[in-house]
């Protein structure tokens, strides 16, 4: 594993402080409408920016959530689903390798205040328990990007139970992202609400469907 230097994680350290920072105090600026009009002054290279400002969102610990609401009103359900998948897993990487890598296995996962257990069990149960952890989103999304990082879980199996536990929310947050969208320019919008809304309710339901030792 790359152990960086003090200089260098001091550094990353500082970013990553500051851009929180600044993104708590502007919390009520960036919303949806703010990320519209900064996509719309770059409009051949929208679903790129989309990606950068998702990771950059992830980083800074602004809601994922969001995210997927102007997904599927900027780009509709199908692109919408491709684009706020594409940043979701970017974001999740890299606050993932970002905490890895600024604690080159110098903090042991057992030791981490309150979750350190859960951690453990994580890097027993592999993706499984990481799916099941993004499905019942008990702790916000960069946090749980942090925390992971500071685990052993091999990389492969957190983006893989990330991907999948990730996924039903993402599109089901899309649609109902377009529904609003449809909404405000007058289009039909019902169909979009219902399924938008139905998704969700069913990631909510899915983690009781799963096999108990999943969870354990």
């Amino acid at each position: 594993m790359l152990r960086p230097t003090t200089w260098l994680r001091v550094l990353l350290l500082a970013i990553l402080a500051a851009a929180t920072a600044w993104s708590l105090l502007n919390r009520e600026t960036l919303g949806a409408t703010w990320l519209s009009d900064f996509i719309d002054d770059h409009p051949g290279a929208m679903p790129a920016v989309f990606v950068v400002l998702h990771v950059a969102a992830s980083l800074a610990f602004l809601p994922r959530g969001l995210m997927a609401l102007a997904a599927g009103g900027l780009f509709g359900t199908f692109w919408g689903c491709v684009v706020a998948t594409a940043g979701v897993m970017a974001g999740a990487m890299a606050g993932f390798l970002a905490a890895r890598y600024l604690n080159a296995s110098r903090l042991r996962a057992e030791r981490v205040p309150r979750v350190g257990h859960l951690l453990k069990r994580a890097e027993g149960g592999g993706w499984r328990l990481v799916m099941v952890s993004r499905l019942v989103p008990v702790l916000p999304h960069s946090l749980v990007n942090y925390v992971y990082g500071l685990s052993a879980i091999p990389a492969r199996d957190y983006a893989t139970g990330t991907l999948l536990g990730t996924l039903p929310q993402t599109v089901a947050l899309v649609q109902l992202g377009e529904a609003g969208a449809t909404a405000a320019s007058g289009g039909s919008w019902l169909a979009s609400l219902v399924w938008g809304a139905s998704l969700l309710a069913a990631s909510a339901l899915l983690p009781r469907l799963l096999p108990a030792r999943w969870r354990r």
